[in-house]
């Protein structure tokens, strides 16, 4: 028989007696001893053995199901991975259904051959599992112990701030960067509203954190002006600790409770004062808060652009009407129309057409087909005949997904 092999090396970022080149000429010269033909080398830099979504690693199963190779080896059990279920998966079930040979070197495991190594193999996955559980639990300890000390244990900081390059883990000014934080800041304080501040920046050519940081060409948005405005790290402030992985096998992201976070007040030089930040705490709150709600509220999209229509408050001849929002955040390069509409029009056309239908329920019919929501029928039933209060009813107390409602409001004529 043939042997077609794919070498497999895999080095996370903890593997400080390892590297890539010991494993690779491990691998070739115990391939080129046995006289195994050396299909292709797969390499994997970087990637802690818990996580299986890893480049070469899934190129070398395709390989395996489109059967260019029929040998895989590894220098040890861990380097295919340090998750026992999943790597039992594969070699217990993967690898035997599609006829390959598995050797994992320095544990002496070689599915070919008949020894207690590869009864063993089972155990192995689960201390290499372990080592990853415990891993995690000290990188984890060390993290908050860093934090709790005021030193930065995140990635990428946020647009005015650098690292520190005398202190480790410590934040300094970034002195231009600074100057268009403190700008944005001035404008809030000014109440100068964000789509105003948004048309600011990008009208004056004044450079985006991702065109600053990752030479990105893109534009000021609302949601990145908030996301400064609202940041307490230009009070002097760090905040750590709001959120953190599932568990060490899972790489899915979840939000800590706010009492758990770890704070240091004045950590590092501030680029706004205390004062004016929480004004403008205030400010943006108070301008988030909708003053009204509306029946219709979250249900209309742009028929064109298929992006949400939304309900502006009272104009000048004090009516309420309605606007793409793609076309007013884009106003200026016109790429869709404004579709502006009186919305007390449209909300009592749709009332009317709802009671309409109402109207013409058979309450019978209705009890047999839903017997388990009779209870609900017979409150509607006598209810007053007021279709205004009987819709708001309706989408109050029965559920019903967000598509599915602005598909029976668009299958009315001319609602449109």
């Amino acid at each position: 028989m043939q042997f077609k092999a794919g070498l497999y090396i895999r080095l996370s970022k903890e593997d400080k007696n390892d590297s890539i080149k010991n494993q690779k000429n491990l691998l070739i010269d115990y391939a080129n001893n046995l006289n195994y033909e050396i299909k292709k080398i797969y390499v994997d830099d970087g990637y802690t053995g818990t996580n299986f979504n890893r480049p070469a690693f899934n190129s070398l199963l395709t390989d395996i199901q489109n059967k260019e190779i029929n040998t895989v080896i590894v220098k040890d059990l861990s380097r295919l991975g340090r998750d026992y279920i999943k790597t039992g998966e594969l070699v217990e079930h993967f690898f035997p259904i599609n006829n390959i040979r598995f050797i994992a070197i320095t544990d002496n495991i070689d599915t070919f051959l008949d020894n207690s190594n590869n009864d063993i193999a089972p155990f192995k996955a689960i201390i290499n599992d372990l080592y990853a559980k415990d891993l995690s639990k000290k990188i984890k300890t060390a993290i908050k112990t860093m934090q709790h000390q005021g030193l930065w244990t995140g990635g990428c900081l946020p647009l005015g701030y650098q690292r520190n390059p005398k202190v480790k883990n410590k934040i300094i000014i970034n002195p231009k960067e600074a100057n268009i934080v403190k700008k944005i800041f001035e404008l809030a304080y000014n109440k100068v509203p964000l789509s105003s501040i948004k048309n600011y920046l990008n009208n004056n050519s004044i450079p985006t954190f991702s065109k600053i940081r990752k030479n990105k060409e893109t534009k000021w948005q609302e949601i990145s002006i908030r996301k400064i405005l609202t940041n307490p790290i230009y009070i002097g402030d760090l905040v750590q600790n709001k959120h953190q992985r599932l568990s060490y096998k899972y790489r899915k992201i979840i939000n800590i409770k706010k009492e758990n976070w770890i704070i240091t007040p004045n950590d590092h030089p501030a680029l706004v004062s205390k004062d004016k930040f929480n004004i403008i705490q205030t400010y943006l709150k108070r301008k988030k808060q909708k003053k009204e709600y509306n029946l219709l509220d979250n249900l209309l999209f742009c028929y064109e652009c298929k992006h949400p229509i939304i309900i502006k408050s009272k104009n000048k001849y004090n009516k309420k009407y309605l606007c793409c929002n793609y076309y007013r955040a884009n106003y200026q390069k016109k790429l869709c129309t404004a579709h502006s509409f009186n919305y007390e029009t449209l909300e009592q056309d749709i009332l009317n057409i709802v009671s309409k239908i109402l109207a013409k329920i058979d309450y019978n019919i209705l009890y047999a087909k839903f017997p388990k929501e009779k209870k609900l029928i017979t409150k509607l039933i006598n209810l007053e005949f007021q279709p205004d209060y009987l819709i708001k009813k309706l989408i109050s107390e029965i559920e019903i997904s967000q598509s599915k409602e602005v598909t029976i409001f668009f299958n009315f004529q001319n609602i449109t």
